[in-house]
């Protein structure tokens, strides 16, 4: 072999090996290119939350409310009939007074519209079998006591009438008139006026006190009242809205109580007592007795 030919081979030889190193050198020196760090998302993993405290739940209570204005009902039983009113406002609603002879199966409409009347403030007894109210009467709403001897179908105004009737002062309204005197009411929208034997009661939103003395209120110890009853002795019997003890109306009487189911409380109401004590209610559409 010539010569020349082993200095080419040698000098390939020597360039091959030195490119080799080179590589090496810069695979060991160049460092790897950087990646952002990766963040990996969770699945369906909420962080734990702390165990909630019980809520203690609350005791139902009532939201309704006597009625008041011309929504306000009076409810009257004597012997052998009975009387029903709703009070009506002078001067925008006109009032209604009815007459039942069987029960209150049917009523027969016996408003004194003839003299002019124009609003209910009071419904009491009169004589055995009669009636009296306190009413305002024509187009200055004059404040009348009335009674009547022919059965509703003919009302004569009398003074007497007004000075033994116990009414919220028109003139007034936080008022209360009674034979004994005058008495401020425990509220500035009283309803519900009822008076007997000494004992005058009124409702407040739905709450009642009563007084024995024509000069303080003492609260009774009853909530949701709707409508109650003086007894002849005093004693006040009241018609109630109670879910907890009754899906219905609960009256409540001295040391008694009796649910009568489905009577409504979200309407207007009134409550009586008849010759015997036993309390009549009448409720929206509905007119019932307790026992």
């Amino acid at each position: 072999m010539p010569a020349w030919v082993s200095i080419v081979i040698v000098a390939v030889l020597i360039l091959a090996v030195g490119g080799l190193s080179w590589l090496a050198l810069s695979r060991v020196r160049t460092p790897p290119p950087t990646e952002s760090p990766r963040v990996t998302p969770t699945m369906g993993v909420e962080t734990p939350s702390a165990t909630p405290t019980p809520t203690p739940t609350p005791t139902p209570t009532s939201t309704a409310q006597a009625a008041t204005g011309a929504a306000e009902r009076f409810l009257m039983v004597n012997s052998g009939d009975m009387w029903r009113a709703t009070a009506g406002a002078c001067g925008s609603v006109e009032p209604l007074l009815e007459r039942s002879t069987d029960g209150g199966a049917t009523w027969s409409d016996v408003t004194p519209r003839y003299r002019g009347i124009q609003q209910i403030l009071a419904l009491e007894p009169y004589a055995a079998d009669q009636a009296m109210i306190v009413a305002l009467m024509g187009d200055s709403c004059e404040l009348q006591g009335l009674r009547t001897f022919t059965y509703g179908q003919f009302w004569e105004p009398n003074g007497d009438i007004l000075a033994s009737s116990t009414y919220v002062d028109p003139a007034n309204p936080v008022a209360v008139v009674t034979p004994a005197g005058t008495l401020d009411a425990p509220c500035a929208t009283p309803t519900g006026l009822r008076a007997n034997g000494g004992t005058t009661a009124v409702i407040c939103g739905s709450d009642a006190s009563e007084s024995a003395d024509a000069a303080t209120w003492s609260p009774l110890d009853q909530a949701g009242v709707l409508a109650l009853a003086v007894a002849g002795d005093g004693q006040i019997t009241t018609a109630r809205a109670d879910a907890a003890a009754c899906n219905g109306m609960l009256v409540a009487e001295p040391g008694a109580a009796t649910c009568i189911p489905s009577v409504p409380t979200d309407a207007a109401v009134a409550v009586t007592l008849d010759a015997d004590g036993v309390p009549w209610v009448w409720a929206g559409d509905m007119f019932v007795a307790t026992r």
